[in-house]
């Protein structure tokens, strides 16, 4: 007598599905999908406005390895926090907040998502942004001033920054300290998220406010108590400008691992009570 067994699948859980997760992300991707690239059109867009304001007052001569660093990073904190505070905008009116709230996925999974999004994805689209406009770019700078000053030009002071490689170009930047940029860009985000949840109406002018308020304050209290900066960026520093014992390493543990994981846990907080109102 044949019998035929059929696999039960057990319940899937509450809290992480690996496959409702994955459905998430498609309806997600499907839905957001036109503004995401519109967004990265806009960077590019102004990435090559800006290129070509600085590249004519220069005389195409403002396009050194640090230079391209600055804009780097400056277009990656920027853009990232308006990416980063939007990405819950449905959150701002009622009826669209509803549908993103009955949509078959725990608070976790949604942040979880979220956090891939904004903080995986994002960087690694602007980077390839970035590098698009970037390379050609930098050819015809290369090719512009070696005709200008075949004498004088150096090539490795216009060495293309490829964010998070090593360089031999002393300009550029080490990668341990790209690393410290891209953890506080983590934190950046996760502030702007929880900020777009916590704020009702003009969530991205308020969190700015707030963030900027903080920022002052802050620094104001490091420079009252004698805060050095080489203590607050010892992880990321290669020059051991200070002794790494155990107060200073404690010290970077809670700036550079437990604010940003705070600031993340505060979204989550926020979004799980969007989900309860």
């Amino acid at each position: 007598m044949n019998r035929e067994f059929i696999p039960v699948r057990g319940p899937e859980s509450p809290t992480f599905s690996w496959a409702r997760w994955r459905r998430l992300a498609r309806a997600q991707w499907a839905e957001q999908r036109p503004q995401y690239l519109a967004h990265l059109l806009v960077c590019g867009m102004l990435y090559i406005a800006l290129l070509l304001f600085l590249l004519g007052v220069s005389g195409f001569s403002a396009f050194q390895t640090p230079v391209q660093v600055s804009l780097y990073l400056g277009g990656l904190f920027l853009t990232g926090f308006v990416f980063a505070g939007r990405y819950f905008g449905a959150m701002a009116q009622r009826e669209s907040a509803l549908l993103a709230m009955m949509r078959p996925a725990s608070v976790f999974e949604k942040w979880l998502l979220c956090a891939v999004v904004v903080a995986m994805a994002y960087p690694l689209a602007y980077s390839l942004l970035f590098l698009a406009i970037s390379w050609p770019v930098q050819q015809v700078v290369i090719a512009v001033r070696s005709a200008l000053e075949p004498q004088t030009f150096k090539p490795e002071d216009y060495a293309l920054f490829v964010p998070l490689a090593k360089m031999a170009v002393r300009q550029a930047m080490p990668v341990p300290q790209q690393a410290g940029f891209l953890v506080a860009f983590w934190a950046l985000q996760a502030f702007a998220v929880a900020g777009s949840l916590y704020y009702a109406r003009a969530s991205l002018l308020k969190t700015l406010a707030l963030g900027f308020a903080l920022f002052v304050l802050t620094a104001l209290v490091c420079s009252v108590a004698g805060v050095r900066a080489e203590v607050l960026l010892a992880w990321w520093s290669s020059r051991g400008a200070v002794p790494r014992d155990a107060g200073v390493h404690a010290i970077n543990a809670l700036l550079w691992i437990g604010l940003p994981a705070l600031l993340w846990l505060q979204a989550y907080v926020h979004l799980k009570e969007k989900e309860l109102l």
